[in-house]
């Protein structure tokens, strides 16, 4: 059973005076440590970081007075000490995910053992500034953190999933050429500021890798395409999630692979630029290709893909071929074997997943685009307010690795994000 440990009013003054109180840095280690392999002993931590058993009981000791770890007493073999098994508070502590996917906001509270205590969706459709936007998001925190208190919750760390392009330091929003009332909305502040909440803002990218994460298999790189408005992509590699940054002022991240131009003078791309893979390919594209049949959401689309009618699927095939055509660089690039692909209009991609197939092989060769295992994930929705959450509580355990995912130099890294 989970048994929360309860906060002592105070540490003996011998522990303040050896530890720094102002912040857990110190401990993260042993955190992390039990985060990834607890339950286990005091000696077998000791010999895991290669401390001395006394300088691992000072950790235990500030991590259970913060509430993080609880000790289970364990019968002692003759005579001595009496010896503990810790293990993380997981049903104490929590998080909350903000996911902003226009024209909607999800908002939801978790523990660190991944049971919700609340799920909220805010419509952002009559937003037509950042402002209004922080309104709801301010409103939607509020709820939340009012029922993580009645159920004597600790929120830990908050992380917002957005679209667009990011600002690389701060994560506020530069441009969202699917929905313009973002630009600027710094949700990051908002949270850090209004709430004193400890957060992080992201690309929506990172929310959907993580709820995918539990689905790729050890020691395999995986590439997450995640289609709905936009067209947005993420790689990584058991806890790594690969990240590159380019060299100009801006920056650019490997989520915006789709706004890569593949034709000079193909189509013009809400982002400003002619011939983006998402000019051909982004949900909105596909909205307006398919008006004649009545189409006016993503929603429709999925359903009218379903029809199975000749001239939809052709279409669809011809649009996968294209993404396979154009990404099969990229993947032989990572060494990517597994492509998992989410998102409103993942059903979509699945009517067109052979021909994704034959586009990689066009590229890479019919034997290699064989071997990957291409996937289709279900229960979008539940997988990315999951994703989110995640983000969080690895933000909040492995704080240093997670700020360096916007940081990065134009040379690839790996960030420990995607397990537990």
């Amino acid at each position: 059973m989970n048994t929360p440990s309860k906060k002592p009013a105070t540490l003996p003054a011998y522990f303040q005076r050896r530890m720094n109180m102002e912040n857990l840095l110190a401990s993260r280690r042993v955190l992390q440590l039990v985060y990834e392999q607890g339950p286990l002993t005091q000696a077998e931590a000791a010999r895991a970081l290669k401390l001395s058993q006394g300088a691992c009981n000072l950790h235990f000791q500030r991590l259970e007075y913060e509430g993080l770890v609880y000790g289970q007493r364990l019968q002692p073999e003759g005579r001595g000490r009496p010896r503990f098994r810790w293990e993380l508070s997981r049903a104490q502590n929590a998080t909350i995910g903000l996911v902003f996917d226009p024209p909607h906001l999800f908002v939801q509270l978790e523990d660190f053992a991944g049971q919700k205590a609340l799920t909220l969706e805010a419509n952002l459709k009559s937003c037509r500034t950042p402002a209004e936007i922080a309104e709801k998001v301010s409103a939607s925190v509020t709820r939340a953190l009012a029922v993580a208190q009645e159920r004597s919750l600790l929120v830990r760390e908050v992380y917002a999933a957005l679209p667009g392009v990011l600002d690389t330091l701060t994560g506020a929003v530069r441009r969202a050429v699917n929905f313009p009332a973002l630009d600027g909305l710094d949700v990051q502040e908002l949270l850090q500021t209004k709430f004193k909440l400890s957060a992080h803002a992201n690309s929506l990218g990172v929310a959907y890798y993580y709820g995918e994460a539990a689905e790729i298999p050890a020691n395999q790189t995986a590439l997450v395409i995640y289609w709905d408005l936009g067209l947005g992509l993420v790689f990584g590699r058991n806890r790594q999630l690969l990240t590159l940054q380019g060299g100009d002022a801006r920056g650019r991240m490997l989520s915006e692979l789709g706004h890569i131009s593949i034709a000079a003078d193909g189509p013009r791309c809400r982002c400003g630029q002619r011939g983006c893979l998402e000019a051909y390919a982004g949900g909105w594209v596909l909205l307006q290709r398919f008006v004649k049949y009545g189409v006016q959401t993503l929603e429709d689309l999925t359903q009218l893909a379903a029809t199975g009618k000749p001239g939809v699927d052709a279409a669809i095939r011809e649009l996968t071929h294209l993404l396979g055509l154009h990404l099969a660089g990229a993947l032989q690039m990572f060494g990517v074997t597994v492509v998992r692909v989410t998102g409103p209009l993942a059903p979509v991609f699945a009517r067109g997943q052979a021909a994704f197939v034959d586009g990689l092989a066009a590229v890479i060769g019919a034997e290699r685009a064989a071997s990957l295992f291409v996937a289709v994930s279900h229960d979008v929705s539940d997988r990315l307010l999951r994703g989110a959450t995640r983000a969080a509580r690895h933000a909040y355990i492995y704080p240093e690795e997670f700020a360096r995912l916007s940081r990065v130099s134009s040379t690839l890294q790996g960030q420990h994000l995607a397990g537990g």
